[in-house]
């Protein structure tokens, strides 16, 4: 009898995954559902205006001089979602909208091809604040979903049907829900993101210049085959399908509140590595004789986008699903200034914190920090992996050299391991990398897997810089 029992569960668990598996296919090859998503709310008395997804390159933007700058972007291109300015102005499209209270954004489509990581954040970008001014804290509104958290279906994230909601309203998130059911749509897929209403100047009658600008950004990481998430990301507009939900009648506000936070930090910390930190330090100085050496301090920059949203801090950028490090970016650090002379040279070093399991990745970009904002290089993860990079600086057979790193940056590597020559983006005029550039470095460590957030501030040994110079005569 227990067997047959077993036996029935085990066929119905392949029964529903077969079940998945033929809605993935369908939803990739069936345009019709997003026709039927549409008409079932527009007979649910809704106006339903379509978005866009588009790519942003800022790097690339701003060597082509149409952007002031490139806003210390990552080393991938971010997808941003295009919302329609109204259901009467739908040819009217910005990265940056306001919402009323009843409204939503939907995106359904297929989440990217396998990655170490992706999400769909929701933002403040810009609000007056009560002394007049307005200011752009770029700030998140609580939690992505993310890699370890998108409800989909199939047998990985990857390439996966999703639907994903924006909405303070949680009589408009279920008409929506109910929408998707009627297209076809399973209800496992279907994600809700919330504008919280409570903290928010949403769209009211007479105050069209005063309420807040909002934003979702799409982020991803390292792609495991980067031609394939090179076409998903330029296919974005046909991979990723746009939509502003507008009730025909203003509704009564039914708003969420404020949602619960992921809670970072899992009480495991890297201290225990801090006098390591100390030995592959002295160990860098002393393979480096006859240089001077100058320790540039590194600080948390944008940890929690609440913070920044009470306290009007601009431009940040934040995620909950990362900490983050830097040095010499102007915005957020003002005690150094990094230029590199010929014959002068970077050491970062420090925990590979996806070694110690604290981060799902981590990479490092190097800024030319004053105007342009524009990254001249990256290292991550994958750099320190198998190569050994902080044993030359540790006692030979270390135990922990295996989780620490050390690794160069210059402007003339001249063939050196482990080196990371600085340079313009391929094709950029607009800038001439000299010993007058100033630099910023800006390490990312997102998403530690036991909390599916990014990990706790106190939990992280900071990375650290070296600057080596010529001795003074």
């Amino acid at each position: 009898m227990k067997a047959r029992i077993v036996l029935s569960v085990i066929m119905f668990a392949v029964l529903l995954l077969v079940a998945c598996i033929a809605f993935a296919q369908q939803a990739r090859q069936d345009p019709d559902a997003l026709v039927r998503f549409q008409n079932a709310l527009k007979q649910d008395g809704f106006d339903v205006t379509p978005g866009l997804a588009g790519f942003a390159n800022l790097p690339e933007q701003w060597c082509a001089g149409t952007v002031d700058n490139a806003l210390y972007a990552n080393n991938e291109p971010y997808v941003q979602v295009e919302v329609p300015k109204s259901a009467q102005e739908p040819r009217q499209r910005s990265t940056e909208f306001q919402l009323r209270p009843d409204e939503a954004v939907v995106l359904i489509g297929l989440t990217p091809p396998p990655a170490r990581y992706f999400s769909y954040g929701p933002y403040l970008w810009s609000r007056v604040y009560p002394d007049g001014t307005t200011r752009v804290p770029f700030a998140t509104l609580g939690d992505a979903v993310n890699i370890a958290t998108v409800n989909t279906i199939g047998p990985a994230p990857f390439n996966a049907p999703v639907a994903v909601i924006f909405t303070p309203d949680k009589t408009t998130e279920a008409r929506i829900r109910a929408a998707l059911h009627r297209a076809g749509y399973p209800a496992a897929i279907i994600n809700t993101v919330v504008f919280p209403a409570s903290m928010l100047n949403l769209l009211n009658h007479g105050n069209n210049e005063t309420a807040d600008q909002l934003k979702i950004v799409l982020r991803n990481a390292i792609w495991d085959d980067p031609d394939a998430g090179g076409r998903y990301i330029t296919d974005i507009a046909k991979n990723l399908h746009v939509f502003r939900v507008t009730p025909h009648t203003p509704a009564t506000a039914n708003s969420f509140p404020a949602p619960r936070l992921r809670i970072r930090g899992t009480g495991q910390t890297e201290m225990d590595l801090s006098n390591k930190l100390g030995e592959l330090r002295s160990g860098i100085i002393a393979a480096n004789p006859g240089l001077h050496a100058t320790d540039i301090v590194t600080m948390p920059m944008c940890y929690e986008g609440y913070d920044l949203i009470q306290r009007g801090l601009e431009l940040c950028g934040d995620s909950r699903d990362a900490f983050y490090v830097g040095a010499g970016l102007p915005e957020y650090d003002s005690s150094n200034q990094i230029r590199l002379a010929d014959g002068e040279f970077l050491m970062v070093y420090g925990v590979n914190h996806v070694a110690a399991g604290k981060a799902t990745y981590m990479n490092t970009n190097f800024y030319a920090s004053e105007k342009a904002k524009l990254t001249l290089g990256t290292i991550d993860d994958r750099n320190f992996t198998d190569k050994g990079t902080a044993d030359p600086y540790l006692k030979a057979g270390d135990p922990d050299a295996d989780v620490m790193y050390a690794y160069k940056i210059s402007r003339n590597c001249a063939g050196a391991a482990n080196c990371k020559q600085l340079s313009a983006p391929e094709g950029c005029t607009r800038l001439t990398l000299d010993s007058s550039t100033l630099l910023g470095v800006f390490t990312r460590i997102y998403l530690e897997p036991e909390t599916k957030i990014g990990p706790a501030m106190p939990e992280i040994l900071y990375d650290r810089v070296i600057k080596f110079s010529p001795s003074s005569p």
